[in-house]
């Protein structure tokens, strides 16, 4: 099942309340991930009350929507055999509610490690796992645009590389010479 599939799969079970916009859907190796949009209540004009009414409204939507999520989840397990993590956003507001964690192994060098170690010491984060978790966090908020800009292009340099046709080849593949440049010629 490809994602525009499986975004009009979803589109017509989901109540018109999540869907202002397509739900966005990220298919990785481990993982499907399924944002929702749902439809907005009139926030207020402050932003700090604007980000917390976001907040509480997904907050809100996610318990409401929790058994229909599930099995809509479970559905979609079936088929693509792979689990199902979802988030919602609003305005400005986006929360993923369940996403997979899994081991990644680095090589950090001395500055790098007290730098994950004064997190943990400061108590901005617990281990550091998560503080390694933060920084990739505060490294994605601070360069939002720059990240969108280039998954873009990789998206772009993924899809040119579908349409590459290689044929299977015997032998030693021809190369023709080159064609011969004004230095070359003699007069």
């Amino acid at each position: 099942m490809q994602v525009e599939e499986l975004q009009q799969w979803l589109q017509s079970k989901l109540p018109a309340t999540l869907t202002a916009m397509p739900p966005r859907i990220k298919i990785y190796s481990d993982e499907v991930v399924i944002v929702l949009y749902p439809n907005e209540a009139p926030m207020p004009d402050d932003s700090i009350d604007q980000r917390s009414a976001e907040q509480a409204l997904i907050a809100y939507q996610r318990e409401l929507t929790r058994s229909l999520r599930m099995r809509l989840a479970d559905e979609i397990q079936k088929k693509l055999r792979l689990p199902v993590a979802w988030g919602m956003r609003i305005g400005e507001s986006e929360v993923l509610f369940t996403t997979r964690t899994i081991p990644v192994m680095t090589r950090l060098g001395r500055i790098e490690r007290d730098v994950l170690d004064t997190l943990v010491a400061a108590g901005v984060a617990e281990t550091r796992s998560s503080a390694l978790a933060y920084t990739v966090r505060a490294f994605a908020a601070e360069h939002a645009d720059w990240l969108a800009e280039v998954s873009q292009v990789i998206e772009q340099v993924r899809q040119v590389r579908s349409r590459l046709k290689v044929a299977r080849r015997q032998g030693v593949p021809i190369i023709p010479p080159p064609a011969p440049s004004d230095d070359d010629r003699t007069e």
